[in-house]
């Protein structure tokens, strides 16, 4: 077995994951696991932290956090370019860990790590988001959920939340006091080269099915099908909107007649307002916005 990497975010769930390390770190050394590991020191160490795995030659580099550790060495991998032979994997242990949903795996950390020494790997789609930082041109991948407009903000407000709590209550909580404030956005949006406008609370690009702690958000994506999921979640009277945030975690959302559902490789998004994107629960920029899948690109550990 060939030494692999472990990157680990301690301060993840409230510091839940750096609690959990010494056990997990324990059981691989028991098992005799070759192994090395990182652990980060500030917001974005995990993208620095990946790339220097890859360069020292590491094939196997596994995330112990949540959505936005994995999402840091998913980047961190494929800054230099998508040919990279690099196995990665995740353990659970943030607030959401909602990738990881997807594919069936324990929510115990160790139990998780038992699953991942048989070694099985399957391809799974990769995304890549162009849109502005600053002002400024930015490129970011994604493995799980982007999403824009209303659902940014809530998540930048979750990001901001202490986490104790938990992943489902932070959001839930943040998303009710962001309905105060929100307001829908008019949209313009070209999927595989079809137009279409639209005004919309949110928009949602998949390529795993849940998100936000657990809501079941895409119960139609896959995971290696090379489509994104797309939801245009329409303009709707506030009180309406609540009282249907109880179906996403049930996934009958998509029956409501302002939810509209499509698939695409190429997504084009234009809005004349100010729109926050986000990828695994980080902000990562503003549109407009590109999204492309890049399929059966991560050989990931299941």
């Amino acid at each position: 077995m060939q030494e692999m990497m472990v990157i680990v975010n301690p301060v993840a769930a409230n510091g839940k994951v750096g609690k959990k390390w010494p056990q997990v770190r324990e059981f691989l050394e028991s098992r005799g696991v070759p192994f090395s590991s990182s652990l980060t020191q500030y917001h974005q160490h995990a993208i620095h932290l990946a790339r220097e795995a890859v360069q020292k030659g590491f094939q196997t580099i596994v995330a112990f956090g949540g959505d936005g550790t994995l999402n840091e060495v998913v980047n961190g991998v494929f800054q230099e370019g998508l040919d990279v032979d690099v196995t990665i994997g995740a353990i659970p242990g943030g607030t959401g860990s909602d990738f990881t949903r997807s594919l069936n795996l324990p929510r115990d950390p160790v139990e998780a790590f038992k699953r991942l020494l048989e070694g099985r790997t399957r391809l799974v789609d990769l995304g890549e988001i162009e849109c502005l930082k600053e002002g400024k041109p930015e490129r970011r991948y994604f493995i799980n959920i982007a999403g824009m407009g209303f659902d940014a903000e809530v998540a930048e407000r979750t990001n901001r939340a202490p986490k104790f709590l938990g992943g489902t209550i932070p959001y839930l909580f943040n998303l009710f006091i962001s309905l105060v404030t929100y307001r829908s956005k008019h949209y313009r949006i070209e999927m595989d080269g079809k137009a279409l406008e639209q005004k919309a609370y949110f928009l949602v690009i998949a390529i795993g099915k849940y998100f936000a702690g657990g809501m079941f958000v895409a119960p139609e994506a896959e995971l290696d099908d090379g489509l994104f999921d797309v939801l245009i979640i329409g303009d709707m009277p506030k009180l309406e909107f609540v009282a249907n945030v109880a179906r996403v975690y049930k996934g009958t959302h998509l029956e409501h007649p302002k939810v509209d559902a499509y698939k695409a490789r190429h997504i084009k998004v234009h809005s004349e307002s100010e729109v926050f994107i986000q990828a695994e629960g980080e902000i990562v920029g503003t549109a407009p916005a590109t999204f492309k899948i890049h399929p059966k690109t991560v050989k990931f550990l299941y």
